[in-house]
């Protein structure tokens, strides 16, 4: 695993954007959960936060901006999602700001497309700061709640296919 591991898995995601929603090509989470571990944004291995309830995982890394509304539930539970959607800043000078937004997966029936959007343009994004070399900079820039949504979203679309 590599900087350029983030864009080249993005640039896959997309490349073969219908054939994952068609399920002819399936997407493998974890891939995703080994960019995440790359990251190093998050205390534990991704996979880990599959099984933690939401109250867990509030309490101890959480950066609130995900909804996480049922302390006893796991956090593949939640409904809501954080893209990243933007960075700006100066990785010359160590300063980035990275953007969110919260994505509607699940108005009216889960949208699998778009989880599969927040992975690739999550992924693009870091990827196109990560690629300077300055990961530590990227990840302390990170919030840690939407490198989870990448885990939740990678899940939840591959459970899609399955």
């Amino acid at each position: 695993m590599d900087q350029f591991s983030i864009s080249n898995l993005a640039d896959w995601l997309e490349a073969h954007n219908d054939d994952l929603m068609a399920k002819k090509t399936q997407l493998d989470p974890n891939k995703v959960y080994a960019i995440v571990d790359y990251l190093k944004v998050l205390k534990k291995p991704a996979e880990k936060y599959l099984h933690m309830k939401q109250a867990d995982y509030y309490t101890t890394e959480s950066d609130h901006k995900l909804n996480l509304p049922d302390d006893n539930a796991p956090l593949t539970a939640t409904h809501d999602r954080i893209m990243v959607n933007h960075v700006d800043g100066s990785i010359k000078n160590d300063q980035l700001n990275f953007t969110y937004n919260h994505e509607p997966v699940f108005d009216g029936g889960y949208t699998p497309q778009r989880d599969l959007n927040i992975v690739k343009y999550g992924l693009e994004v870091i990827g196109a700061v990560a690629t300077s070399g300055h990961i530590e900079t990227v990840s302390a820039a990170l919030s840690p709640d939407a490198v989870l949504t990448l885990v939740l979203a990678a899940t939840a679309f591959s459970s899609y296919q399955a």
